[in-house]
């Protein structure tokens, strides 16, 4: 009885995955989707960055005002 829901379990298992995975065992020719904030450009169409670009960008703006206000992204 066990072996039996064992294997049934497996072989749903295996089932599920190849569903989930289907468009990327079965594309052929076809790129993947670029995942990275800097290299995908309808990302940067929406205005949206790396979080490492954004940190460098407004620790050059607290830079620039020497402590004064700084930047609005920041909270500083």
């Amino acid at each position: 009885m066990f072996i039996e829901l064992f294997f049934l379990v497996v072989g749903l298992m295996v089932i599920a995955i190849i569903a989930m995975g289907f468009n990327v065992f079965f594309r052929k020719n076809k790129k993947f989707p670029e995942t990275s904030v800097g290299k995908n450009k309808d990302m940067r169409k929406l205005g949206l960055s790396c979080a490492k670009h954004e940190e460098i960008r407004c620790r050059r703006e607290i830079d620039k005002l020497k402590g004064t206000a700084g930047c609005a992204g920041c909270g500083q």
